[in-house]
């Protein structure tokens, strides 16, 4: 299957998509924050945290075929 990539607010306009597959590309956070950076240079200059697996981290996480990530962008609540 592969590693979906999930994205909301603002960064869908950057990235052009709510959703990604991606196969073997990436072994960890690290590596998949650096390779959407390159994608999608807008991303160097956007606020965002990133969840796996619908956990927020805040640290350099391995990934799996399976893993669920989400970018999310700053948000209030009310």
């Amino acid at each position: 299957m592969g590693i979906s990539v999930f994205f909301f607010g603002q960064l869908t306009d950057i990235t052009g998509c709510a959703i990604m597959q991606l196969k073997d590309e990436v072994q960890d956070t690290d590596q998949l924050d650096n390779l959407l950076k390159e994608r999608y240079p807008l991303l160097q200059q956007s606020k965002y945290v990133i969840t796996v697996d619908r956990t927020i981290i805040r640290e350099n996480r391995r990934l799996t075929p399976d893993t669920e990530i989400a970018l999310l962008p700053p948000f209030s609540g009310g």
